[in-house]
């Protein structure tokens, strides 16, 4: 069943992790990724437990020692996706990693129809198909497709893809079990210590950074806390199969914002890719009907 206010938060989402992307790309070009990762998740941790706090109904609390491998496990499957994204970036063409990364939202969609019975209509399918385009339009560089190597780092953000989609009906599955309040502490204890795990996986230090790059990453943080909470609002709201593409789309807004703030200018292929993914979110927020 989807909702008005499923389709509100999943659109909120996808604004502050457009807003997040524009920091966190000014973050990372001066600072290590994991730096800026450990940074990112703990202000993004404190604003989320904060709005928890003082905000949501539900109230965190202990959960069964069950429940607790089980939030592990979400998180695993998370995190392992976003650690195969940086891996696949380290081998191949930041315009093709990120133009495909976006694929993630198919396996979510085939997810949530296979465990939790969701249907797809027409404009459903179109739109999700329109904003893969989109955002490859966006993201692609052309001129520099030609020659790449694309077995290189392709195993990699294949997994990034398997996984991310993977862990969108598994973190509603964790929200119906253990509820909202309790998900966020625990997804966000996990994926903390996970951070220091993986540390030496990707062969990084944690870095002192300067005053701007802390900013910058802290900022990115903030955004992606709130961004957090509005996608698990949404996932608990309406259907993964809504709530996974929206989400997704946040490169609409991320390429808005740099062209407005940044004055970074937009091809024709970027115009109509946005164009593409701002009439799909249209047409999943007031069209779609399940």
């Amino acid at each position: 069943m989807i909702e008005s206010s499923g389709i509100f938060f999943a659109l909120m989402a996808m604004i502050f992790w457009g807003i997040e992307e524009l920091f966190l790309k000014e973050a990372i070009d001066r600072v290590k990724s994991h730096t800026t990762l450990l940074i990112n998740t703990a202000v993004g941790g404190v604003l989320s437990l904060g709005i928890v706090a003082f905000f949501l109904d539900s109230k965190i609390s202990f959960i069964p020692l069950e429940d607790l491998f089980v939030s592990f496990g979400v998180a695993l499957v998370a995190f392992i996706g976003y650690l195969m994204f940086y891996f696949a970036l380290e081998r191949q063409e930041l315009s093709l990693i990120a133009a495909l990364d976006e694929s993630w939202i198919i396996v979510a969609v085939f997810a949530g129809v296979a465990v939790f019975g969701e249907t797809l209509g027409l404009t459903h399918i179109f739109s999700i198909v329109a904003i893969l385009v989109g955002a490859f339009l966006i993201s692609a560089d052309f001129s520099k497709l030609k020659g790449l190597k694309f077995i290189s780092g392709s195993g990699y953000e294949a997994l990034a893809v398997l996984f991310i989609g993977l862990s969108v009906p598994l973190e509603k599955t964790l929200l119906h079990k253990i509820g909202e309040a309790n998900t966020i502490l625990y997804l966000y204890i996990f994926y903390f210590l996970l951070i220091f795990i993986s540390r030496p996986l990707l062969k990084q230090k944690f870095v002192k950074p300067d005053t701007k790059s802390f900013n910058l990453s802290s900022l990115s943080g903030l955004a992606d806390g709130a961004a957090w909470i509005f996608y698990l609002l949404a996932l608990g709201s309406t259907d993964v199969s809504v709530v996974s593409p929206i989400v997704a789309s946040s490169v609409l807004v991320s390429v808005v914002l740099a062209h407005i703030f940044l004055k970074e200018k937009m091809t024709p292929k970027q115009m109509l890719g946005a164009g593409l993914i701002l009439i799909s979110v249209i047409a999943l927020s007031i069209l779609v009907k399940v």
